[in-house]
This record gives C-alpha cells, sequence and structure tokens, in this order.
C-alpha cells in the first residue's frame, strides 16, 4: 500500500475501476432495468357475482412474451390485508403459478395487486382465477370491445353449484405488470459509450502529464481511497435512506434502527481497511510465483477440502436415497482430489497417469452411454465415472507410495496409531449392514497414508483451515443473496440446511476454523486491517449460530471458545493476562458489531437480489411463505421484534423475555406489543399461524440406514410458543430417547439405527453420539471409541502446545504449525455437541473434519528430553 507510482497512472486506475462499476451496474445488475405496465381503458361497466369460499371467478388473458410480475385486479370491496388464492393456468390447463396471497392495502373501489413472477409465451391464453377469499369480494368489469386492447378475454363465474358461467364480451378490470430489461443492444451502446468515455478521458490525462511533464508519486493507497471512499459512503447513504427517508423495507422502530446500525458499522470498518496507515512497503498484491506457481497445489487442496465440505451439506440436505447417492460421490471425488495433491508435480504428471486418464475416460464413456438422458441414473452414473478415474489414480500413487517406500512408518506414534487401527477394525467387523463404515475406513486410512508420505506436512492444518473458511465463504455468499430470513414457519435461520440443528453444528465448525485463524493473526499483529476479513467472518458466523437459536450450537461454541481461549492464549502463546482480558473484550465487542452487520444483510439483500431457494422441505403457498416477487416490505420477511420474541421463548421460556423487554424499552415504539404472550399461535394478516420448527416431521424416503440428520420429533426444534416444561426443559425429550437407547445394548451392535420410543414413534437416532456409536456397533466398540476420544483429546492439547516458543535456538529454527490448535478446537465442538446430536458420519461436515484432524497425531510424539552439550555452539 505505501508502494509509489505515477499521480497520473493513479487517477487513470481510478478511471478505469469507475467504469468497470458502472458497466457493472447497467451490465449484470441491471440498475436501469424497469418495468412495464399494460392496461386499457378502465370504464366499469358493472360488478360481478360474489366471489366466496364457495364461489370463483377465472378470466383468459394473452400473454406478450415477457416476464409477468404483478396482476392488478379491480374489486369493489376493500380486501386490504386479507387473504385470497389466485392460480394461473395456461392454455393446456397446466398450473404455472399458484399462491394464496395476503393483499396490501388499497382503497376500496380500486385495484388490488398480488404479484406473480413467471414467464409468459407470447400468443399464449393463460386463465387467473381468484378462490376462497376471507371476505366475499365483487370484481369490477368491462365490454371488452371497449378495453382498448386485445389481451383479454372472456370472465367466467362458477357459483356454488359448481356451474360454469361465462360472460360473453365482458373481461374483469386488470392491469399487468411486465419486468422491462433493457435490450442487449441497448445495453451493449451504453457499456460502449462508457468505454468510450473512460478511453477518451485517459487520452486527455496522458496527453496533459506528457505536457506538463508531471513526474510526481503517490502511494497506492491514495488509488485505494480515490476509488473506494467515495463508493462505501455512497452504498452506506443509499442503504440509510432506502431504510429511514423511504422506508423501503417497511418495519418498526426497532428494525430501521438495527438496519442502521449494520450499515454503519460494515461502512465504518471498510473506511478503516482502506485508510487505516500502513508502514510495510510490501507491494500491493504479492508476487505471482510466490502465491501461486509454487504454492499451487496448496490452493488446489484446499478448494478440494471445501468442495468435500459441499458434498457433506449435499448429503445432510438430501430428502431422498438417491441424493444421498450423489452427495456420497462428492465427497469422495473431492477427497480422491486432495490426496492427489498431496504427490510430487513429478508423480502426478508421469506417463502413466496419464495412460489411465486415458483408459478411464473411455471406460467410463462406455459405462455412462446406457444411462444418459434417464432421470436420475443419469447424473449418478457421470458421478461414478469420474469417482472411478479419480479413484484410479490415487491407488497408483498408493502402489508407488508403498512400492518405493515413501511413507515415513517409523514417524508414527505407535500407541495412537494402533488404538485407531483398532477402532477401525471394530468399526468394520461391527458394521451391522451398513455400508458407510466402509466409506469412512478406506477414505481416512489413505488419508492418514498420503500424509504420512506428503513432504509438506506442517501445512495440511493450514490448508484445511482455509479450505473450511473458502466453504463458509462460498455458503455466506449464497445465503445473504438467497437464503431470506423468514418470520413465519421457519423463523430460525437455517443458512444453507433445511434443519437447523445440522445448521449449528456446520457453523460450529466453521467457528472453530475462523477462531483459531483469529487468534493466530491476532498473536502476530494487533492490528485490524491485517487480518479485519477473518475477524468480519468469524462475527458472521457466531451471529448466524445465534440466529439458529440452537442451544446445542451454543453449547457447544461456547464450551469449545472458552478452553480454547484460555489455553492457547495464556500458556501456547503466554499472554499477560491484562493483554488476555483486553483480547477477550475485543472478542466480545466483535460479536456484538458483527450482529447487526449479518442481520441486516439476510434482511435488506434478498428482497433485492429477489431469487430465493427453497428447499424442497420448506416449499409453501401459503401467505406467509416467502416467495419470488415479495415486496421487500413484506411481513413475511423477519422484523427485530419478531426475532426477540422467538429466541426469548426459545431460551428464555416465555415468562422472562429477556430479550423483548430491551426491545421494547429501548427500541421499538412506546406502547407496541408486537406478540402477545403466552400464546402459540400468532395472528398473521388475520390469519392463525402455528409457530413451527425449520423441521417438524419426519422424512419418509430417507435412506434405510436413518443416516440422515432431522430434527423430527425431539430434536432441537422449535414446537411452540410457549416453550419445553418439565423435563423437557433442559433435554427437549432426549432423556427419554437416552433411556431407550441405553436399555438395547449389546456387545455387537444393532442392524436398525432408531429405536421405538413409549409412545409408539420411532426415534430415528439417539441424539447423542456416543449412545448411538454403540447402539449400532456394539459396546466393544463404543468402549474402544471413547477411549480413542479420550487419548485424542489429550494428543490435541499437547500437539497444540508446540505453538509455546522458547528462546533455544532448536525451537526458534523448527517450522511451527500456527494452525496447531485446530484439531483441539474441531474435537472440543465435535465432542460436546455430541452429547446431544449423532454427529459420527463420514458425510456430516463435523464429523468429517474431526476425522481429518487427526492426521497429525499420527506423526506427533512430543517432545523429547535431550541433553545438551554446554559446549555445544
Amino acid at each position: 500500500m505505501n508502494r509509489k507510482i505515477r499521480k497520473y497512472r493513479a487517477i487513470e486506475y481510478i478511471i478505469l475501476c469507475y467504469a468497470a462499476v458502472l458497466m457493472l451496474l447497467i451490465g449484470p445488475l441491471g440498475i436501469f432495468d424497469g418495468s412495464r405496465e399494460v392496461s386499457g381503458n378502465e370504464n366499469v361497466q358493472g360488478k360481478t357475482a360474489a366471489v366466496t369460499q364457495d364461489a370463483r371467478i377465472q378470466q383468459v388473458f394473452i400473454g406478450d412474451g415477457g416476464y409477468l410480475e404483478k396482476i392488478s385486479i379491480y374489486a369493489i370491496q376493500n380486501l386490504s390485508r386479507r387473504v385470497v388464492s389466485l392460480t394461473v393456468s395456461d392454455e393446456l390447463g397446466e398450473t404455472v403459478f399458484s399462491r394464496r396471497v395476503a393483499l396490501d392495502t388499497y382503497e376500496a373501489p380500486g385495484f388490488f395487486t398480488i404479484p406473480v413472477e413467471f414467464q409468459t409465451v407470447q400468443g399464449r391464453a393463460y386463465v387467473w382465477e381468484i378462490s376462497h377469499p376471507e371476505e366475499a369480494v365483487e370484481l369490477g368489469y368491462q365490454q371488452t370491445a371497449d378495453a382498448g386492447i386485445g389481451v383479454y378475454g372472456n370472465y367466467y363465474f362458477m357459483g356454488s353449484d359448481q356451474k360454469i358461467d361465462e360472460q360473453v364480451g365482458n373481461n374483469i378490470i386488470m392491469r399487468f405488470q411486465y419486468a422491462d430489461k433493457l435490450s442487449f443492444l441497448q445495453k451493449a451502446v451504453i457499456l460502449f459509450v462508457i468505454a468510450l468515455a473512460a478511453g477518451f478521458s485517459l487520452l486527455l490525462v496522458e496527453n496533459h502529464a506528457r505536457k506538463r511533464k508531471i513526474t510526481r508519486d503517490v502511494k497506492v493507497q491514495w488509488v485505494f481511497k480515490g476509488i473506494c471512499n467515495p463508493l462505501i459512503t455512497a452504498g452506506a447513504i443509499a442503504g440509510i435512506a432506502a431504510v429511514y427517508p423511504f422506508a423501503y423495507y417497511g418495519g418498526v422502530k426497532a428494525d430501521k434502527m438495527v438496519y442502521t446500525a449494520g450499515i454503519l458499522v460494515m461502512a465504518a470498518l471498510l473506511l478503516y481497511v482502506v485508510n487505516a496507515k500502513r508502514d510495510s512497503i510490501a507491494p500491493l498484491l504479492p508476487p505471482l510465483k510466490e502465491t501461486v506457481l509454487d504454492r499451487r497445489m496448496d490452493w488446489l487442496q484446499c478448494i478440494f477440502w471445501a468442495g468435500a465440505l459441499w458434498g457433506c451439506i449435499d448429503y445432510v440436505n438430501a430428502m431422498y436415497n438417491i441424493y444421498q447417492d450423489y452427495a456420497y460421490r462428492k465427497v469422495l471425488i473431492y477427497l480422491c482430489l486432495v490426496l492427489l495433491t498431496m504427490c510430487g508435480k513429478k508423480a502426478l504428471f508421469h506417463w502413466r497417469n496419464l495412460i489411465w486418464l486415458a483408459v478411464s475416460a473411455v471406460a467410463g464413456y462406455l459405462y455412462y452411454r446406457p444411462f444418459r438422458g434417464i432421470e436420475e441414473q443419469d447424473k449418478l452414473a457421470m458421478l461414478n465415472a469420474i469417482l472411478f478415474a479419480a479413484a484410479g489414480l490415487v491407488l497408483i500413487q498408493l502402489v508407488i507410495i508403498i512400492w518405493k517406500k515413501k511413507t515415513a512408518w517409523k514417524q508414527l506414534s505407535p500407541a495412537f496409531t494402533v488404538l485407531v487401527a483398532a477402532f477401525f477394525v471394530l468399526l468394520l467387523v461391527f458394521r451391522n449392514t451398513r455400508g458407510w463404515p466402509v466409506y469412512m475406513v478406506t477414505a481416512f486410512t489413505l488419508l492418514y497414508i498420503f500424509y504420512l508420505s506428503w513432504e509438506k506436512k506442517e501445512r495440511f492444518l493450514g490448508i484445511l483451515c482455509n479450505g473450511i473458511i473458502l466453504n463458509f465463504f462460498c455458503a455466506l455468499v449464497f445465503a445473504v443473496l438467497r437464503r431470506p430470513f423468514r418470520a413465519w414457519g421457519y423463523y430460525r435461520y437455517n443458512f444453507v440446511f433445511h434443519t437447523v440443528t445440522v445448521t449449528a453444528a456446520y457453523l460450529t465448525l466453521v467457528i472453530c476454523a475462523l477462531f483459531v485463524k483469529l487468534l493466530m493473526q491476532y498473536h502476530k499483529s494487533r492490528r485490524l486491517h491485517t487480518y479485519w476479513t477473518t475477524a468480519l467472518m468469524f462475527g458472521m458466523a457466531v451471529s448466524f449460530l445465534l440466529m439458529t437459536m440452537s442451544r446445542t450450537g451454543y453449547l457447544a461454541a461456547v464450551a469449545m471458545g472458552i478452553v480454547v481461549l484460555l489455553f492457547v492464549s495464556l500458556l501456547c502463546y503466554r499472554e499477560r493476562f491484562l493483554n488476555f482480558l483486553g483480547k477477550t473484550g475485543l472478542l466480545v465487542l466483535l460479536i456484538l458489531l458483527s450482529f447487526p452487520v449479518t442481520y441486516s444483510a439476510v434482511r435488506l439483500i434478498p428482497p433485492l437480489y429477489d431469487d430465493p431457494y427453497i428447499f424442497e422441505l420448506e416449499a409453501n403457498e401459503e401467505e406467509w411463505a416467502v416467495h419470488k416477487g415479495d415486496k421487500a416490505d413484506s411481513e413475511n420477511y423477519i422484523t427485530f421484534p419478531r426475532f426477540a420474541y422467538c429466541i426469548d421463548v426459545k431460551l428464555f421460556g416465555e415468562e422472562h423475555s429477556i430479550v423483548r423487554k430491551f426491545v421494547d424499552t429501548f427500541m421499538a415504539d412506546s406502547g407496541a406489543e408486537p406478540y402477545a404472550p403466552g400464546e402459540d399461535r400468532l395472528e398473521v394478516n388475520g390469519m392463525s399461524v402455528m409457530l413451527a420448527s425449520s423441521q417438524e416431521t419426519e422424512i419418509p424416503e430417507l435412506a434405510p440406514e436413518g443416516e440422515q440428520d432431522t430434527d423430527a420429533g425431539t430434536g432441537d426444534s422449535q414446537t411452540s410458543a410457549d416453550g419445553p416444561s418439565d423435563e423437557e426443559d433442559y433435554s427437549n425429550g432426549r432423556f427419554e430417547i437416552f433411556k431407550r437407547y441405553i436399555s438395547h445394548w449389546n456387545l455387537t451392535g444393532h442392524d436398525e439405527m432408531g429405536v421405538e420410543l413409549p409412545d409408539g414413534s420411532l426415534s430415528v437416532h439417539a441424539h447423542n453420539t456416543y449412545l448411538q456409536v454403540i447402539h449400532d456397533h456394539g459396546l466393544i466398540t463404543g468402549a474402544v471409541y471413547l477411549l480413542l476420544g479420550i487419548v485424542s483429546l489429550i494428543q490435541m492439547f499437547r500437539y497444540a502446545l508446540t505453538l509455546r516458543q522458547t528462546g533455544r535456538l532448536q525451537d526458534r529454527e523448527k517450522p511451527r504449525d500456527d494452525y496447531a490448535a485446530l484439531p483441539l478446537a474441531v474435537f472440543l465442538a465435535f465432542a460436546v455437541a455430541g452429547l446431544v446430536e449423532w454427529l459420527f458420519h463420514p458425510c456430516n461436515p463435523l464429523g468429517f473434519t474431526t476425522m481429518a484432524v487427526l492426521a497429525p497425531l499420527l506423526t506427533f510424539r512430543g517432545k523429547k528430553k535431550k541433553r545438551v552439550n554446554e559446549n555445544e555452539g
């Protein structure tokens, strides 16, 4: 940042950047794209018969080929904030849109508007139907000949007798709003003009500098200030203007305060990062050779770890067996690629590998061809072919490693290795019809062998940590754009998952990685601009975890955080106590400041992007669900008083109202009581809506082994607003499940994963990792599993102590693993969360990573005491 360049060059860079921003806004973002309204003469000549619960009305219209966003219909009565059902069908009778809609406020007689959001085909006839209104309504009609446009057909009325009455020559008065995007040619012309203006400006600057012989230099940071400061400031002003003066997002005082705080905190952070004084004269971007060319295998391995976790996410989100099969193969393919990046470049690009790739490509195509075009089997066959090729490369490298004895077997810690091997053997012997133990033992045995032969073992944990963070960053972008925070039915934010418990476990894993990295970066430099991205993502991950309202996640993250913070800070880094207290205070402040940023991001951005991703389990046509085309101020999006109400009930119970009292006292409008205490049904747009969990019901088509984690029944779900009672205050029904699983213990395990509860229902898993392992694989395997956990924890504490630096020459010269605390953090989170959830599975993100971080422990023996000759120089 302190490097200098010619001033005229800096001005040219600023011009180019602003031109690029304008092109981005006009092109992909389409800020000039608008909408157009199609309507005719609106001469009301009569009113229809009343549409009631038993009567409906239909209207034919012709699409013009555009993207239809809204239909406005003329009503005689006022249905403001009432619910109606609208269905649109094409000329073949196929439904293209259907939804129950809570209408906005309008003046009657007048138009009420319904968002529809679907692509029309030019000249095709469509039929909309209004039915089941909360109150009877009559619509205004006109003679089609007087409408002035030819897109209207006749309307039909169907009474309670189911007799269809066609009104020939008459149509309901209505308006259509289509998306009106600039054409490709129009955008091309505008972009050309911008490019031409930018080029002309560059010539002027260049000519002026040459004539005046300008040689003045400025710092590179000056360029960043000139580019970023105006953009950040303009963005913050626009955001606050949308929140307050224009009330684009609606909301009460509390909402606007949180949105404003989030915008201001984010803007302040970015302005600080851009304008912070830097002492280093290092280049703005590190040399390409050092960062990419020399470490390209590290970058690839980081991407492949992120890909493997993506496969894990797909697995826990899978609703059907076939989707789990897809996810399994994704995990294995990416893990194979991870293993290959541990081999030398010469070994990878050897002629034998090229021959195998050619042979496997031909074999894979011949295998895939019979399945091409067959639903579901097509994708599975393709993944099988890719896995076959990748596994073959891994097998070739494995033979080379064993044949040439590259694996440093002597590096192994004998006791720990024997314990891991014994557990793997028992897991296979007592797998009891399960397939996943075979996958897990094979995959992680290969990982450990390749790790032993790797020449860059000290990079393993750092690459894995960055892979976790990369996966979270991609998920974060996706969630902020397409996973809105909903107010009803799914009021616990489930991020990129359809269950909050899996969300909490994943976020706990992410917090482990970010926390270890943050502590390491803070130890090296306490200037915020050196670690701000890690700090921001850490704060956002914690905020997302808070929004899940998952006590499982809270317990695991807090337990892990306290232990790691104390151990790493005081014993590993040997910080002074006052410095430790200051760092702890900064962490708390970071979380407090990050929450409004995170909350505002998932509330304000999804309505702008307007393409919500809804899982099959979440799909709902009711008026309280979030749909594409919903207005930004829709009551279906979360509000802060609503969030306070839900988190109060979930965590503290109805009688305490800790968060709501704060909101009502300091943030909400005076006298506002948005939710009635003591009720478990809330009025939404005039309808009573039951508070539902992110998943309350069993999924009927899971894998036979019950390998899918669900929040069903007694999971970490929210089933009412009153909160749990009696025994469920603490266990949410888990104690009864624990007792039933303990009563089924034996030495060898069971084929079936679940057990029957006293009420006759089936608990698909034990909600406890340790009890589940004992139930599935028997007491013998369970005992070894617990012993392995205890020994692993001890090894991890010892391994984390290698972060400690002494003044001895041999310690200073020995390369240190800066991420040595990662295994401890991950294992603590896994062990604590495992007390109340089942996590031990190779396709659970937290379980997968826990097995991966065992690799460094296999070669760790601790420090050996040696006598040092005092006469040695």
